[in-house]
């Protein structure tokens, strides 16, 4: 118990640029409310030596002392790793060390990567010493006292049966009802303050024992009635004859995405960023069409993919890429173009096996996967593969070479953790921010330069370019995950078939599922499949935007310029695509 105590003031601590401006009333709550859930991790914790304490009177006192120390030291290894990883982790993904980390396991290098951005140094002193503390204090009192109950071994036989059955009460939490859960140690309106109350180590075995679980997800993302779910989604996505300017396109036009790692409006001057670090983006965007109410579906790279290629709108704890069963059933963007002549690629720089992303690129019908492998190790300048300039580069020389008409899809990988540029060299003292900032940079400069040659070449004048990025990011300014401010995107259109448009922005509402159709649409092509989809150069309807994180959702509706919250809106939304993609797998056909 003091243990977790203890860390819990160091997470105040530890993030004290989120937590400093709250009154110490308010941290003394969360931390008294806190101790329900650290004495049920606890009693959990107790269990084995009360079991092994019973069984002292047939174990000899030497062998006894051993498996207790034992199992000390590797309580207090486990426990403090967890907690300290648990400060990172919540750092990072805004929520507390859960069963989600579980998956980026399986690739232990990308994992290190994306740790080299973290304070290396402070997370070392901080597990050093709560390990060194408590294991000072373990061999400073466990003899006398384990000593003196060994004397007489009967109570401590007795009191080990005795303790076993009682911890059963704390473990759930109480006599109530319902067991304990997250919600009983929540106790503001603040979601930072609730997850402080939180402990990690109970959060991260109860997301296990529930991942996969489908009967406490059904329970957790269906809460109405199929006919009120059906309602909102009519209202939203009505079947009917849209009005659509055209952007005068030839029947068959090159497609290019650029999907760009965690770009954030926040960092781009043209969508009002207050962190302007893109002037060559800026300069394609201004030249373009720019889509400035967009969205990101969800948070993570998985999602984002799922989200711009078949429109599923991400739900919270669930990724369907990371599920080969459920990804068979979706409809592909690439999967139609190929249909109608396309040639399809998807270059990416890093791991293709990452996130299951291989399979899902398959899936969706790609001619052509190009990653890591297929670049030159001398290339590699980040942990996580070939770097954006080498990977741009590669589109090029594809496109100078492939028959007409192709749909390229290339995913950045520069711009993530843990923000390393060719050329320079991370300052540890260097704030998170100022490292975003500038590996955005280094990617804008690709960007630029990709541009500048793209414009030049044969197939340009044939072409169009979408740029978004595939999840907005808490940084800079550590957004919280309920912020809309973590969630909006860029999306530019551009390219040679676009530089006369008239269009030159569009403030209708939307998101990334909303892709698919109204680029279907300006192709004159069918985009009935992507039911989740809406074409947002249809002026008949209104626009809306729908996000997902690990514990929530936000909807804004949109009403003439301003984006209005609607929680119950978002609520429903979630539980119609839960129910369309997760559990009534027969709606989603390709």
């Amino acid at each position: 118990m003091l243990f977790f105590f203890i860390f819990r003031l160091v997470f105040f601590f530890y993030h004290h640029a989120l937590f400093g401006d709250f009154p110490i009333a308010d941290l003394t709550m969360a931390t008294w409310h806190g101790l329900y859930m650290d004495l049920s991790m606890t009693s959990y914790l107790l269990i084995p030596p009360m079991v092994f304490w019973s069984l002292g009177y047939w174990i000899k006192p030497t062998l006894w002392m051993k498996i207790f120390s034992t199992y000390h030291l590797l309580l207090v290894l486990f426990l403090g790793f967890i907690l300290t990883v648990d400060l990172e982790i919540f750092n990072n993904w805004g929520h507390r060390l859960d069963a989600a980390v579980l998956p980026y396991l399986q690739y232990p290098k990308e994992a290190i990567a994306s740790s080299f951005s973290s304070p290396i140094r402070i997370l070392f002193t901080i597990f050093g010493l709560g390990f060194i503390i408590p294991m000072m204090i373990w061999v400073g009192f466990n003899k006398p006292i384990i000593r003196g109950l060994r004397s007489d071994p009967s109570p401590g036989f007795l009191f080990g049966l005795v303790l076993v059955a009682v911890l059963i009460i704390p473990i759930r939490g109480g006599f109530q009802l319902a067991p304990i859960n997250q919600s009983s140690v929540h106790f503001s309106s603040n979601r930072s303050l609730n997850m402080a109350a939180e402990n990690p180590l109970w959060v991260l075995f109860q997301s296990i024992l529930e991942s996969g679980k489908a009967e406490s997800l059904k329970i957790e993302y269906v809460k109405f009635k199929d006919t009120s779910c059906d309602s909102l989604f009519n209202q939203l996505h009505p079947v009917d004859i849209e009005k659509t300017p055209f952007l005068v396109l030839p029947p068959k036009p090159n497609v290019v995405i650029i999907i760009w790692e965690s770009l954030t409006a926040k960092v781009v001057a043209s969508f009002g960023g207050s962190f302007p670090c893109t002037p060559n983006f800026d300069k394609i965007a201004n030249q373009g069409i720019k889509f400035t109410n967009f969205y990101a579906s969800g948070d993570r790279s998985d999602k984002g993919l799922a989200s711009i290629l078949s429109s599923v709108p991400a739900v919270g704890k669930m990724s369907i890429m990371s599920q080969p069963t459920l990804v068979a059933k979706l409809p592909f963007l690439p999967t139609v173009l190929k249909n109608e002549g396309y040639k399809t690629t998807f270059i990416y720089g890093g791991e293709l096996e990452f996130a299951n992303m291989k399979n899902y690129m398959l899936e969706a019908g790609f001619d052509i996967l190009i990653g890591k492998k297929d670049f030159n190790s001398e290339n590699y300048n980040s942990k996580w593969g070939a770097h954006d300039q080498v990977v741009l580069n590669r589109q090029l020389e594809l496109a100078e070479t492939e028959k007409e008409p192709f749909f390229h899809t290339l995913f950045t990988l520069s711009s993530h953790e843990p923000f390393e540029v060719p050329g320079e060299t991370i300052n540890e003292k260097e704030p998170t921010d100022s490292l975003f900032c500038r590996a955005h940079r280094y990617t804008d400069k690709c960007i630029g330069d990709w541009f500048t040659k793209a414009q030049k070449s044969a197939w340009w004048k044939n072409t169009i370019v979408i740029f978004v990025a595939d999840h907005g990011h808490a940084l800079p300014n550590q957004s919280q995950d309920n912020d809309p401010l973590k969630f909006r995107i860029p999306m530019v259109w551009t390219g040679g078939l676009l530089q006369d448009t008239k269009i030159d922005e569009v403030s209708k509402a939307g998101s990334q599922p909303d892709i698919a159709a109204t680029l279907l649409a300006q192709l004159n092509m069918n985009a009935s499949k992507f039911t989740f989809s809406s074409n947002l150069f249809d002026t008949t309807k209104t626009g809306f935007a729908y996000f997902a994180f690990r514990n929530g959702n936000v909807f804004l509706s949109q009403n003439n310029k301003a984006l209005v919250p609607n929680v119950r809106a978002g609520d429903l939304y979630q539980q119609k695509v839960y129910q369309s993609f997760y559990l009534n797998l027969e709606s989603v056909k390709n």
